[in-house]
């Protein structure tokens, strides 16, 4: 009949003596025991034991971790039912056992979870650190073709793809010096034939106009050349660099005043943005009056505000101005000068360092224009 009294709650077994008796669980529990032995006029006994011990393979399930009570009841005979059943609350030695092996299992799981999703968004990372890399300099190296078959596929595809924009660049920068040198021929002819016109006016604007178009012709080739990414990157000190510039600007006559430390080292490349910032300064001094020049700094990047009382650009034409051989003051005459490359050719050499140029309404009328270079 045992067997058929067995359950995953209740274990009944049969004992021809009685075991040492076991620490009893409660005052309560013993007086309820006590009331039950009185009802069936046996002498039941009540016993607490832990699911670790001896009977704990009795009961299936989550019942194996909690406290194990046992009752005893003796027959006629002499020998003893022992009936095993789970107390309401896991045991502690269980909790923190089970606690233990659940935290282990977490961390693991965890720390399985980050290396995964690093694994599989690492592909991720390096494409994206190539496309900036790229997005500064056309000649950066290609990436390690590794991984899977896909990742393969892909990293090839990119460094295909970045090889063809090299080759264009080369291309299209060859073409220009090629252009470059058959019109500078011809210009140094038209110098020549210049100096047979016998009226001096004629001859003086014709020298002019040769130069304009001499100038205009090395802008052209300086932009599109983008020979900022060429130059390599060098530790400068920037406000050295802006100090510098203020004081060439003033010794011409220009009213140029700088604001900010007095050293800040920031690696660039020196000569393309010493043109660039050259060029906005110049900019300010001539056609904004005046120029109030900011350098400040924070832990990720380096910013140069040029800011002047002109009449600044319509918000219409701040992009604008940034397009190849746009002048918006098209009333200018030659002799000041300009062949609408300069906010192209500054921009161009801020972005090749990985920074941004913002053109900004100055409080109290002006423009500000915001350079910001990172650390």
């Amino acid at each position: 009949m045992l067997p058929a009294f067995d359950s995953p709650s209740l274990a009944v077994e049969l004992f021809f003596q009685l075991p040492p008796s076991a620490a009893l669980r409660s005052s309560e529990d013993l007086a309820r025991v006590e009331k039950l032995a009185a009802d069936l006029r046996r002498p039941l006994q009540l016993r607490q034991f832990d699911a670790a011990e001896e009977g704990a393979q009795l009961l299936s399930g989550l019942f194996a971790s909690r406290e194990l009570i046992a009752i005893w009841a003796p027959l006629d005979d002499g020998t003893w039912l022992r009936f095993v059943t789970a107390s309401a609350l896991p045991s502690l030695g269980w909790i923190m056992h089970m606690g233990a092996q659940v935290f282990l299992v977490s961390l693991a799981v965890i720390a399985f979870a980050v290396w995964s999703a690093r694994q599989i968004t690492r592909p991720v990372r390096t494409f994206s650190a190539a496309a900036d890399r790229l997005g500064k300099d056309v000649h950066a190296p290609p990436i390690t073709e590794s991984g899977s078959a896909e990742l393969i596929n892909a990293t090839r595809a990119f460094n295909t793809m970045q090889e063809r924009l090299q080759r264009y660049v080369e291309d299209r920068t060859h073409m220009l010096a090629a252009i470059s040198h058959d019109l500078r021929t011809s210009l140094t002819r038209l110098r020549l034939r210049t100096s047979f016109i016998s009226d001096k006016e004629q001859q003086q604007k014709a020298d002019r106009d040769i130069e304009e178009m001499d100038a205009m012709l090395s802008a052209t080739l300086t932009f599109a050349r983008d020979d900022a990414a060429d130059e390599p990157l060098v530790k400068v000190d920037i406000a050295e660099m802006l100090h510098s510039l203020c004081d060439d600007l003033n010794d011409i006559g220009k009213r140029v005043q700088y604001q900010g430390p007095d050293k800040l080292d920031c690696e660039c490349r020196s000569v393309s943005l010493q043109r660039a910032l050259a060029n906005l300064m110049t900019n300010a001094a001539s056609y904004g009056l005046a120029a109030q020049v900011v350098l400040l700094e924070t832990d990720e990047s380096v910013t140069v505000t040029i800011a002047d009382r002109g009449p600044g650009i319509p918000n219409t034409d701040k992009e604008r101005v940034f397009e190849p051989f746009v002048r918006l003051d098209s009333a200018r005459s030659r002799t000041t000068g300009g062949t609408g490359l300069g906010l192209p050719i500054a921009r161009s050499v801020v972005h090749a360092h990985g920074g941004t140029l913002q053109l900004k309404d100055r409080d109290g009328g002006g423009l500000e224009v915001i350079v910001e270079l990172p650390r």
